[in-house]
């Protein structure tokens, strides 16, 4: 192969390497960057879609009778109770749960279904009188999947 390529003329040369560069780029763009951007595009019609679902939440929200603590349960039990037992009903299941005073308890999540975990704030919202205070989530390898940080305040 080598002494084929030098056995050719300085100008044959220049044609075979910028048809061999334009290959790889070819095939570097139809097996890594078109998928990219394919499965981004997703992405990011998902992630519009839930910013739509959590407005009409919201918009919901602010509709309800007597205010969004209106039906609170469990008053009487710990935060830190109510927290693990909703957690088990919607499939959660928390790295560690650390209180931060009276009415406050951070959570911390490790692989937790993104779906689960927002359906989950709704109802410690709606049925409980628990409020996010503050979140931090990341990406986890699997699609769906996050990992986070959750701070819970009672109201």
């Amino acid at each position: 192969m080598k002494n084929w390529f030098y056995g050719l003329q300085p100008r044959e040369r220049w044609i075979v390497i910028a048809g061999a560069a334009a290959a790889v780029l070819i095939v570097l763009w139809g097996l890594v960057l078109r998928p990219l951007q394919t499965q981004t595009q997703a992405l990011r019609t998902s992630v519009e879609a839930k910013q739509r679902l959590l407005v009409d939440v919201v918009r919901l929200e602010g509709t309800q009778p007597g205010g969004p603590a209106s039906g609170v349960q469990n008053a009487g039990q710990t935060l830190v109770v109510i927290v693990s037992d909703t957690a088990k009903q919607y499939g959660l299941d928390f790295a560690r749960a650390r209180n931060n005073g009276p009415s406050t308890i951070d959570v911390t999540f490790q692989g937790a279904s993104f779906d689960a975990l927002v359906n989950w704030l709704v109802a410690l919202r709606t049925s409980y009188g628990i409020d996010v205070e503050s979140a931090s989530f990341n990406t986890a390898r699997e699609t769906g999947l996050v990992n986070g940080q959750v701070s819970l305040h009672r109201l």
